[in-house]
């Protein structure tokens, strides 16, 4: 975004420190001419940009190219009930439907909500400010696309001794590996969450990352059940990882696993972003900075640029 629209509201990220010798980004010190501490404070996406000051503006103007905040836009009319979104962590719904939730507002119900997983050092020696902190922007990037976050608070593999070998599975068209009592305690927890909906977003677990077989499985176990008969389910590819494995193959494969939950082979469909869908989804990835390096962030905008085809951009579902 070159020209910051003064419609649109800033949002100061969670990641600034105010100390006695000044200020800190990201665990490092930022250098002025910056927004200070109490500009940052009134920036809480209550207020368009055009509603500060002009050297109030200037100041914030220079925040957003140094990443100190992001933009949100307008509020603008929904159409239809608001999706439900299962993401396995704080994150992923947004990596993966930022756009449809741009559009159409929703729930995002984030499972495995307790991390502290990182590979930068300045947090990794700090995991409670890195739990808090994750669970900030998770906050931070919903209010950017007007979804509504609901942390359900199950531990993150990464964090879990069953998981000290890795949190990746050999075989993601297989069921749930193991950790029985988690399983069930996830179930019932869903099966309370998405009593009624009407719509519900479900990871494929592209790449095999166990929390996200755990939500998958969760869901198709409640489908076998006819928990969900009244609920359309609609399968969506996890990023980053479809950026190295192919959701299509994958899809293939879960066809027996699918109609054993009673549901039919799955189709792809693409979700078209608008001009401020796109950019309020790359607003809301910004806000991510203690897991998603922003080579990710750019790999993830270009793969729904190369899903839109020229001039446009999308997000892909099977259904």
């Amino acid at each position: 975004m070159t020209e910051l629209p003064d419609a649109w509201r800033p949002i100061a990220l969670p990641h600034t420190e105010v100390t006695a010798t000044g200020m800190s980004f990201l665990g490092r010190p930022v250098e002025p001419p910056v927004a200070g501490p109490d500009l940052l404070a009134r920036c809480d996406g209550s207020r368009a940009l055009r509603e500060f000051s002009p050297a109030e503006q200037d100041l914030l103007r220079h925040g957003h190219r140094a990443g100190l905040l992001v933009l949100a836009p307008p509020p603008r009319p929904r159409a239809g009930e608001a999706p439900v979104v299962v993401s396995p962590h704080p994150d992923d719904a947004v990596l993966a439907l930022g756009g449809l939730l741009a559009t159409r507002g929703g729930r995002v119900l984030d499972v495995f909500s307790v991390e502290t997983w990182t590979s930068r050092p300045y947090y990794a020696a700090r995991p409670e400010l890195t739990t808090r902190l994750l669970v900030a922007e998770e906050l931070v990037a919903c209010r950017v696309l007007a979804a509504d976050a609901e942390l359900l608070g199950f531990l993150d593999a990464a964090d879990r001794p069953e998981r000290a070998a890795g949190f990746l599975a050999p075989d993601p068209v297989a069921g749930h590996t193991g950790e029985p009592e988690l399983f069930a305690a996830l179930t019932a927890r869903l099966a309370k969450e998405l009593a009624g909906c009407a719509e519900v977003y479900v990871p494929l677990a592209v790449g095999g990352h166990v929390d996200h077989l755990a939500c998958r499985e969760a869901v198709l176990a409640l489908a076998a059940r006819g928990a969900l008969r009244n609920s359309r389910l609609v399968f969506y590819e996890d990023q980053p990882y479809s950026l190295f494995s192919s959701a299509r193959e994958l899809t293939g494969a879960l066809v027996p696993r699918l109609r054993a939950a009673g549901l039919d082979r799955l189709r792809p469909r693409l979700l078209p972003m608008d001009a401020t869908a796109w950019q309020a989804k790359q607003e809301a990835l910004k806000v991510y900075r203690i897991q998603v390096r922003a080579g990710i962030r750019r790999r993830v905008a270009r793969y729904g640029r190369a899903l839109g085809g020229p001039g446009a951009a999308a997000e892909r579902v099977w259904s």
